[in-house]
C-alpha cells in the first residue's frame, strides 16, 4: 500500500474516486471481478456514477464471460480475447482523448 492510502477509509476514498472524480471506469471484467470485495464497492459506486451521468462511463473489457449484478447487458463491451493488450490500452487513451 502506498503512503497516499495509508490510514484512509478506503470505502469512502474509493467512492469519492468512482463516483464523483474518474472520468471513465475501466472494468475488467472476469469472474475474479465479480466475486472480490473490493471490485464490488467500486461497481456498486462506478454504476451509481452512470446512472446519475446518463453517458458513457463505465467501460467493460471482458474477460471471461460472467454476469454482473447492476451492469445491464446492453452496455457496450469489448472482448478482452480479440485484442492485444497493446490494442486495448490504444482503445483507452483514444477514449480519453475524445474520440468515439
Amino acid at each position: 500500500m502506498d503512503a497516499q492510502l495509508w490510514g484512509k477509509d478506503l470505502a469512502e476514498f474509493f467512492d469519492d474516486i468512482y463516483r464523483r472524480r474518474a472520468r471513465y471506469c475501466v472494468m475488467f471484467i472476469s469472474e475474479a471481478y465479480r466475486d472480490r470485495m473490493w471490485t464490488t464497492h467500486e461497481r456498486r459506486s462506478a454504476i451509481a456514477r452512470s446512472m446519475e451521468q446518463r453517458g458513457e462511463y463505465i467501460l467493460p473489457i471482458v474477460v471471461e464471460e460472467v454476469d454482473l449484478d447492476g451492469l445491464q447487458p446492453s452496455v457496450g463491451y469489448v472482448s478482452a480475447n480479440d485484442y492485444t493488450a497493446e490494442q486495448l490500452a490504444d482503445m483507452i487513451v483514444e477514449k480519453l482523448q475524445g474520440g468515439s
